[in-house]
């Protein structure tokens, strides 16, 4: 099931990213992107076993930009990474967002591929974005 992530839910975002990234956002600041940012969406994906994945994103006008989007390693490849994805475009396209931009490491030709299915496109690369590793800016527009 897809829901709105709840303060009660930031710890085990801030233990999924640490455990997929080696870093986090952090609780304060997801805490302050969930009750006090009006542009800020944070969506859990949860099942029977807790929360196995989260995308946040931010809203301004016509335009998205996705934060953060993760599902646990244990969890990947059973279609929980499509159906959060599939559901935020959903709700943008509702609200009119006429486009979305992401960022995703060089070196994660996954992520490209996934996101390219859904008709995103690289449209720009930021050097040294990441730690020693530069990013590529995807944009999905007419979802």
């Amino acid at each position: 099931m897809i829901r709105q992530a709840q303060v009660s839910d930031l710890e085990r975002i801030v233990e999924l990213e640490t455990k997929i990234f080696k870093t986090s956002l952090g609780y304060a600041f997801l805490k302050q992107e969930l009750l006090e940012n009006e542009f800020s969406r944070i969506f859990v994906y949860e099942n029977q076993l807790g929360i196995l994945g989260y995308i946040s994103y931010r809203v301004i006008d016509q335009n998205a930009d996705i934060l953060n989007f993760l599902v646990d390693e244990e969890h990947q490849h059973q279609g929980i990474g499509k159906e959060l994805f599939s559901y935020i475009l959903l709700e943008l396209k509702e609200n009119n967002v006429k486009s979305l931009v992401l960022e995703v490491r060089k070196s994660n030709i996954i992520a490209q591929d996934f996101y390219k299915k859904f008709g995103a496109k690289h449209v720009h690369t930021l050097e040294n974005y990441y730690l020693n590793e530069d990013a590529y800016i995807m944009l999905l527009e007419d979802f």
